[in-house]
C-alpha cells in the first residue's frame, strides 16, 4: 500500500497544481452562477428558448407553453420562482418538484428535453436559519 503512495517531489506538485486548479475553477463557476439580476433561462435540448427575470413580490407572473418532444410544457415564472405546471410525460416529476427560486437550480423535463435553470444572486441562500 505505501509503494503505491511513493511518489517524485515533480508528481506531488503535479498533484498540488491539479487541486489548486480543481478548487479555483470552483468558485470561479459559482461566482458566474450567482452573477447578475435573478434569470430563468429555458432550453429545450441544447437551445436556449427563452430567458426572464424572476418577478418580484406584486409582479405580475410570466406564463408560457414550450413545444418539447412530447407536446407542450406549461411553465410559470412568478415570485415564488419557477416552475412546470404541466408537462405531457407520463412520470410527472418536473411538475412535482414545484417551484425553483436559488441560483443554480435545475428544473428539468427529461423525456420531454425542456430544462429550466436559475441564474444570478438570490436574495438569500440560506435554507432555514436556527437559532
Amino acid at each position: 500500500m505505501l509503494d503505491a503512495l511513493k511518489g517524485s517531489w515533480a508528481d506531488r506538485l503535479l498533484l498540488l497544481i491539479a487541486l489548486i486548479s480543481i478548487l479555483a475553477s470552483w468558485f470561479v463557476i459559482q461566482a458566474n452562477i450567482a452573477a447578475g439580476p435573478p434569470m430563468a433561462e429555458i432550453y429545450h435540448g441544447d437551445t436556449l428558448l427563452a430567458s426572464y427575470p424572476l418577478p418580484k413580490q406584486g409582479e405580475p407572473a410570466i406564463t408560457l407553453q414550450v413545444e418539447g418532444d412530447l407536446g407542450l410544457s406549461d411553465i410559470v415564472i412568478d415570485e415564488h420562482g419557477a416552475r412546470i405546471a404541466s408537462a405531457p410525460c407520463s412520470s410527472q416529476r418536473c411538475v412535482l418538484s414545484g417551484s425553483h427560486s436559488h441560483a443554480g437550480d435545475i428544473i428539468a423535463c427529461v423525456p420531454n428535453k425542456i430544462l429550466i435553470t436559475l441564474r444570478g444572486s438570490a436574495e438569500s441562500s440560506f435554507d432555514a436559519i436556527v437559532e
